[in-house]
């Protein structure tokens, strides 16, 4: 039998398989759980990871229910060939998934959040998103704790990862000078992303993964309360005005987010990643951050 640090590897790698709903090896047929509406994925897993905590204290763990077993398959021979239909109660069936229970803490924990600071704590806490399990730091801003103009973009890349900063790549050097030419600097901005953790190999985070961390962007919002949100990238700006078209048919224009009671003026723009790529974009760029300036400009009015 393990024991040590090898037990304790084993124990947090099989709980983390629960969590993703993988509660078997090797199966000889597949599993359907819009069958077992009783029994959530991984149940089996973090029961018995329960059993094994428990070894260690001399308290005895509740064996927990048996699940239900799942309907027997008819066969087609003796009905005639056809499948009864199922029944209204299994129709109605909607399995949780992990993004939803994700969300559902994230909720909860930035409701009790009063601070910057307590946001950071929050999440280095939280261990809903999948992707804090693949980083190293977690990113949660740069820049002023207030600021009239927040800039919204999409992930931490491998350099943010490394010093636990949003934008401090090539793209951020990029961005700082792109707001230089506005009269802007690091300390007139609050910056950060749509997802705190880097996705892996610089990938772009998915809909569900910005879905279970929005809770934590919107009360930093209100945290910030920013007169303009700027965004930047397909993927922020997609998320962030809940729309499906790219981003070359969602930039240049003002529309608005709604975080709480606020309502936020928000323009989204061209990522700093995608300008390094493609130089002659940043004449795009650059009419937006007039659009911006000229916002900023009538709002001190």
């Amino acid at each position: 039998m393990l024991e040590g640090p090898d037990r304790t590897q084993l124990v947090s790698l099989l709980a983390w398989y629960g969590e993703l709903g993988i509660d078997s090896v090797l199966a000889g047929e597949p599993l359907n759980w819009m069958e077992r509406p009783g029994t959530a994925p991984g149940e089996a897993v973090r029961a018995a990871l329960s059993g094994a905590a428990h070894q260690g204290t001399g308290t005895a763990p509740t064996s927990p229910s048996p699940p239900p077993s799942p309907p027997p398959t008819p066969n087609r021979r003796a009905t005639g060939g056809e499948q009864p239909p199922r029944t209204q109660q299994a129709s109605r069936f909607t399995p949780v998934t992990p993004q939803a229970v994700g969300a559902g803490s994230a909720r909860q924990a930035a409701a009790a959040v009063n601070s910057l600071s307590e946001l950071r704590a929050a999440l280095e806490r939280f261990e809903g998103c999948a992707l804090k399990a693949t980083a190293k730091n977690t990113c949660v801003y740069r820049g002023a704790e207030q600021a009239r103009l927040m800039i919204i973009g999409e992930a931490p890349g491998r350099d943010e990862d490394l010093e636990g900063r949003p934008f401090v790549g090539r793209a951020g050097k990029l961005l700082d000078r792109m707001l230089g030419a506005i009269d802007l600097s690091e300390n007139d901005v609050h910056i950060t992303n749509i997802v705190y953790w880097r996705p892996p190999g610089n990938r772009t985070p998915t809909p569900q993964e910005a879905q279970v961390c929005r809770p934590f962007l919107d009360r930093q919002i209100q945290l910030v309360a920013p007169e303009i949100i700027l965004v930047l990238g397909g993927a922020a700006a997609k998320s962030m005005f809940n729309a499906s078209e790219g981003i070359m048919r969602l930039r240049g224009k003002w529309k608005q987010i709604e975080v709480g009671d606020a309502s936020i003026k928000a323009f989204a723009s061209l990522h700093p990643a995608y300008l390094l790529r493609t130089p002659a974009a940043k004449r795009l760029a650059w009419r937006d951050l007039l659009n911006i300036r000229e916002a900023l400009s009538k709002s001190s009015d």
